[in-house]
């Protein structure tokens, strides 16, 4: 398994404005010495020892993860602005996937932004398959494509053969692969995802405020939680910031860490990145996300950002 994150952003889409770009360009300048600039090895070596919150964006997308199986078969969960780009890159794939499936953690708007932009939606020979703990997966998705917000329809103009599964507490089975969920602590209800296969597990854990009770040792939490290889989770703020928001539904860092220790899981990815936040202050809250990671007790953990545009072996 390999997952690839499309986006990672919290709440709205964030650019890079016209002064945080300059801003950046006045860094790397201040940074160059004239042995940097003597030939293109120079050059590109000087390029690649910059930090990455320096030389590139953490993320501007919405929430979207692609989780590849295999070379051939995928599942995709959220589809918030950073699915517009994935499903850009699916027609330079040979030949182009002609079936997707799609968890949704929850219906915020920042979960589902992407989908009518999403092109191979919009293919009749396609098969869209739509997954959510929910009854009304329909009627929801379908409210955001009618007029006067949206000139296409879901049912009309988005030609894709189009299927909704409500899911049972047992999960589905797909391509070999076991996808279960748990309810999360957010507004208006959200669910975490779990996918074992060929002997590796996937979590994907966002939008939630963790509780005391995610951290209690049972049957029911740790049927999900437990001994991930990989776990994306919200990490959207620092410890006062999460104080000061109590029940707005998201997580610290420093609480993602808490969590991932607390059920061994080997690697996480802090997910749902404040929209206020710049390349720097995400870097530095990493930087203190791995400081407390290795101050506390449990077992080895590392501990990265989730980066738009990365993909990694799961």
């Amino acid at each position: 398994m390999r997952f690839t994150v499309w986006g990672s952003r919290g709440s709205h889409p964030t650019v890079l404005t016209p002064a945080a770009i300059q801003s950046k360009i006045a860094t790397v300048v201040q940074r160059i010495r004239p042995i940097d600039l003597v030939s293109q090895d120079a050059r590109e070596r000087f390029l690649a020892s910059l930090p990455e919150w320096l030389f590139g964006s953490t993320s501007g997308n919405t929430a979207c993860v692609q989780l590849e199986l295999n070379d051939s078969n995928q599942l995709v969960f959220d589809a918030g602005s950073g699915i517009i780009g994935l499903g850009q890159s699916q027609k330079m794939r040979d030949p182009a996937p002609m079936e997707y499936h799609l968890f949704f953690t929850h219906f915020h708007y920042d979960h589902i932004q992407g989908l009518p932009f999403f092109v191979p939606a919009y293919n009749p020979q396609v098969e869209m398959h739509f997954y959510s703990p929910l009854e009304d997966l329909h009627e929801t998705l379908s409210r955001q494509m009618i007029h006067p917000y949206f000139p296409v329809t879901m049912d009309g103009t988005m030609g894709s053969k189009k299927f909704f599964h409500k899911l049972t507490q047992e999960g589905v089975e797909l391509y070999g692969a076991r996808v279960i969920w748990r309810e999360l602590n957010h507004p208006g209800r959200a669910f975490g995802y779990r996918v074992d296969y060929g002997g590796r597990s996937f979590g994907y854990i966002t939008d939630v405020e963790l509780l005391e009770s995610d951290f209690e040792q049972n049957r029911a939490n740790a049927r999900v939680f437990s001994d991930l290889d990989v776990l994306i989770l919200d990490a959207q703020y620092t410890l006062d910031e999460a104080i000061e928001k109590i029940n707005w539904g998201h997580s610290s860092f420093s609480l993602a860490v808490d969590f991932a220790k607390a059920w061994n899981t080997r690697r996480l990815f802090l997910f749902h990145h404040e929209p206020q936040y710049n390349d720097r202050k995400l870097e530095q809250n990493l930087q203190a996300a791995r400081r407390y990671a290795v101050g506390i007790k449990g077992g080895a953990l590392d501990v990265y950002l989730a980066r738009e545009g990365t993909t990694i072996d799961v």
